[in-house]
């Protein structure tokens, strides 16, 4: 009796042994280790990237023919032409923010040096836009006055506030950009994880 006691002793370690070393292989395998903490830490640390940009222009006419009330009467006495056309362009970027990456978004596996990350959404913002209005056309004869540089400013204003609003009301300009940098951001962290070794799957929240 005592024996048999023992022998069932002897299993039930050997069996709670087998299940512990399943348990350390499997949170080996699968947990983040320092490997994964450290490449978490290094991508973190690239903070924004900037993968896309997108350039839009926007073309505005200074020209007396819309002129209304006393402006238009004086200006019908008036011989020759004013008018002139002005462009500029004003930038929207698409970009990955990876401060938004948590630990849970970056798999490693040693064993098979396979990397899975997955990639906080793409955004999109403003960069900036022309200092100044391009001139595209100008035609002043006559006794009509000339642009003055208050009316080249106030119409930069108009078109710049018309444009942003153009931008927002209209997905597809974000569409565009943001589809842009989805690619290139598969492509650029692929090769980088393929520079450290690593067969990469990436992929990007949507």
């Amino acid at each position: 009796m005592m024996k048999k006691k023992l022998v069932t002793a002897f299993l039930l370690l050997t069996l709670a042994g087998v299940v512990t070393l399943a348990g350390v292989w499997a949170f080996r395998r699968f947990s983040p280790r320092q490997t994964d903490v450290k490449m978490f830490s290094e991508l973190r640390d690239l903070h924004q990237i900037v993968l896309a940009e997108m350039s839009v222009n926007k073309v505005g006419v200074i020209s007396d023919d819309g002129l209304s009330g006393l402006s238009s009467l004086i200006s019908s006495f008036k011989l020759g032409e004013r008018i002139a056309v002005y462009s500029y362009d004003t930038f929207l970027e698409a970009y990955i923010d990876l401060d938004g990456l948590t630990p849970g978004d970056v798999e490693i596996d040693e064993a098979h040096k396979v990397v899975k990350l997955r990639l906080p959404a793409v955004q999109t913002r403003f960069a900036g836009r022309d200092m100044e209005v391009k001139e595209e056309h100008y035609r002043v004869t006559m006794l009509r006055s000339h642009i003055s540089p208050s009316e080249r400013a106030a119409l930069k204003e108009r078109m710049n506030t018309s444009l942003k609003a153009e931008v927002e009301n209209n997905t597809e300009y974000r569409r565009m950009v943001t589809e842009q940098a989805r690619t290139k951001a598969v492509g650029f962290f692929t090769a980088l994880l393929r520079g450290r070794g690593y067969d990469a799957e990436v992929t990007v929240a949507p």
